[in-house]
């Protein structure tokens, strides 16, 4: 029997399950030059008579060259799959915390991934104003106020769907001005923001990075990731579910080499900046500018209704990411990965126009 397709608005991004003849998927949030070479090359070298015994050493050649990358002591790093598992790990832990001195008790910025929100469906969910243009300022301000009001703040810098990013010394301005509060950040975008810096080694105790492998280096299906922090408590915590192995093998082999594929990591970085600028042209010349948002490799293009649009780009063999609104935490929209070359700049341009007038926003 086969599974009934995904709903378009509850389909993640490069979940292609019940579309047909998609040449040109958008909808995918990792790096589209990916993975990166030297994870290739590490895989088809991978002497598989190794698999016969468990990765004792895995997770540690994993966060000893995280940490090198991050210029962090590698005790303060977890190992995990993917920021997934954080997300799911912290939500179990937090779930217990009750109200405190007035405070409550946990807080999710949004808009925020989907499945974050699922995962802290007892947290506070903190929205902009109806109808407020999507900025990093004002979602700066809503990090502040909810760091005043609550025990915990949970947020993706940059953000997810909108791809909107608070300067790092900012955060860590309002962490270390609400000590007895924790700051968690997921950083998942944070290599595609080009004048980024990680949160990762700031000298406060009141702050955890999520980070994972996946999408700097397109290598979502590997599953890895990690969780920085000096907050001790939230770290015995978590390591107390963490299982023995928690890498396997061929993740670890692919991740490390990675890893030290710096230059092709930043020669790709730049060549997405490029696509993203361009992008960002294209979307708002099709879209109306004011609807275009982010900064980093992907825009998001608020639209009432985005399903139609969607509909008509898919029938044309390009897949997007969709926002219908109906989830908590999510505007409605379309995401939209950047192009990565003329052709399919062009592919997209012709989609969208070839779209029935009644369909584009006036």
């Amino acid at each position: 029997m086969t599974a009934p397709p995904v709903p378009r608005e509850r389909r993640q991004g490069g979940n292609l399950a019940g579309l047909e003849a998609i040449t040109l998927d958008l909808s995918l949030c990792a790096n589209p030059y990916g993975p990166a070479p030297r994870a290739r090359e590490a895989i088809r070298a991978l002497d598989f008579g190794e698999l016969v015994r468990p990765p004792y050493d895995a997770a540690d050649r994993f966060l000893t060259a995280y940490a090198e990358d991050l210029g962090v002591d590698p005790g303060q790093l977890t190992p995990g799959r993917g920021v997934t598992e954080f997300i799911t790990l912290t939500s179990l832990i937090l779930a217990a915390t009750k109200p405190t001195r007035g405070r409550r008790a946990v807080a999710v910025i949004t808009p925020e991934y989907s499945g974050t929100v699922a995962a802290f469906d007892y947290a506070d969910l903190i929205a902009p104003p109806p109808g407020a243009p999507p900025s990093a300022k004002a979602r700066e301000a809503l990090v502040h106020r909810a760091m005043e009001t609550h025990q915990v703040v949970i947020l993706s810098n940059p953000s997810n769907p909108e791809g909107l990013y608070i300067k790092a010394r900012k955060l860590l301005s309002i962490a270390v001005g609400h000590p007895t509060s924790l700051l968690i950040v997921d950083e998942s975008y944070i290599a595609f923001q080009h004048d980024a810096t990680t949160l990762a080694g700031a000298d406060v105790d009141n702050l955890v990075v999520w980070q994972s492998i996946g999408k700097t280096y397109g290598l979502v299906g590997l599953r890895a990731g990690i969780m920085w922090t000096r907050h001790e408590q939230l770290t015995k915590e978590i390591r107390k579910y963490v299982p023995t192995w928690p890498l396997t093998l061929p993740t670890t082999v692919a991740s490390v080499a990675a890893l030290a594929d710096t230059a092709w990591r930043d020669d790709t970085l730049r060549r997405i900046s490029t696509d993203t600028y361009l992008a960002e042209i294209l979307l708002g010349q099709l879209f109306g500018a004011s609807r275009v948002s982010g900064t980093v490799h992907f825009r998001f293009v608020r639209l009432a209704a985005p399903a139609p649009i969607a509909e008509q780009l898919e029938k044309q063999g390009i897949a997007v990411r969709t926002f219908d609104g109906g989830i908590p935490g999510h505007p409605s929209g379309i995401r939209v990965l950047a192009p990565t070359s003329p052709d399919q700049r062009d592919r997209l341009s012709d989609a969208v126009n070839s779209c029935p007038a009644g369909l584009l926003p006036r």
